[in-house]
């Protein structure tokens, strides 16, 4: 059933997104689900770096803050093979709102046929207790990478997620743009500088 889900989530009906930016190759696209607070948003962008090199990045947890906009700290949780992992991150907020935080179960599956990388995000917004110090976010998405050539990626980031608690307009616009703008900025910069372990994994088999 999951799997099925994050199917539909990752088909996502092309004339209903909006753009909203395009700069350094990135562009931000937005739609309204009537079920949520704040659009959902898309972002894409195409990288110099392998699918190895992705998961390399996307699985070392200690370097999240170095990329992922607006990330206080992350830490790993629980993990199953090259497949699956729970982390729990913090994610600044402006004075005088609280930090947020949230606990996010990635699942990698590979495409073959495709030479496509796709990564489940499932937001558990029930697996610890909560803190005072924080709101904790709800929420799903996902990654699709897709392999153009030996060391070019296409690189899409998609979120639908509700910061919780009561924010202004100009702190939710920081969710559904900022926020992937900058995540893709950094991280294709990070996967093209090499500042980081790079790994095989047996799962990405062609």
């Amino acid at each position: 059933m999951l799997f099925i889900f994050f199917q539909s989530v990752s088909l996502f009906s092309q004339e209903d997104w909006k753009l909203i930016k395009e700069s350094e190759d990135i562009k931000v696209f937005t739609k309204n689900e009537n079920n949520y607070k704040l659009d959902t948003f898309k972002a894409n962008v195409t990288v110099n770096a392998s699918i190895s090199n992705f998961v390399s990045v996307l699985k070392s947890i200690p370097i999240f803050p170095k990329w992922g906009h607006n990330i206080k700290s992350a830490n790993l949780l629980e993990k199953s093979g090259d497949t699956l992992q729970i982390y729990y991150s913090i994610a600044k907020a402006p004075f005088p709102y609280k930090d947020r935080d949230g606990i996010y179960l990635n699942r990698f599956r590979w495409q073959k046929e495709r030479k496509t990388l796709m990564v489940d995000i499932e937001v558990l917004d029930d697996y610890l207790a909560l803190d005072e110090k924080y709101v904790r976010v709800k929420g799903y998405g996902y990654w699709d990478v897709k392999e153009i050539s030996e060391n070019e990626i296409f690189v899409t980031f998609s979120m639908q997620i509700d910061p919780g608690g009561s924010i202004p307009s100009w702190l939710a616009n920081m969710f559904v743009d900022d926020s992937p703008y900058n995540t893709l900025l950094n991280i294709k910069t990070l996967l093209e500088s090499g500042d980081y372990e790079k790994q095989t994994f047996n799962f990405i088999d062609y």
